[in-house]
């Protein structure tokens, strides 16, 4: 939402798709079809691949990502925060600041 406001038709600049701004390559992985307009597939796209960022995320560090890992490993990569030692101290300012952005929204109270 924080990107694009759940429109499945918005691409990111570097190429990401759907509302939940996927990697066409990172879909592939997931899905055979490429219609990345279709709200349900890019829901169970993004189901399976945020369930394999968590898996490899505790499989490394031996503990449940929060919400900030979990931002982090979506929107850089589980290889950036990995050599960045999954630490956010560690991280870019302006990763940091939009991952903080993010569980700020996750723990709004309505």
């Amino acid at each position: 939402m924080i990107e694009t406001g759940n429109d499945d038709s918005e691409v990111g600049a570097a190429g990401e798709v759907s509302r939940y701004q996927i990697h066409p390559d990172v879909w592939k992985a997931y899905s055979e079809t490429a219609n990345y307009r279709d709200t349900e597939a890019a829901t169970v796209v993004a189901r399976r691949h945020w369930a394999w960022l968590a898996s490899r995320f505790q499989d490394k560090t031996g503990r449940l990502p929060s919400d900030l890992d979990m931002y982090v490993m979506w929107n850089t990569g589980l290889g950036y925060y990995s050599r960045k030692g999954f630490l956010p101290a560690q991280l870019a300012g302006s990763v940091r600041e939009r991952a903080q952005r993010f569980v700020n929204l996750v723990n709004r109270k309505g």
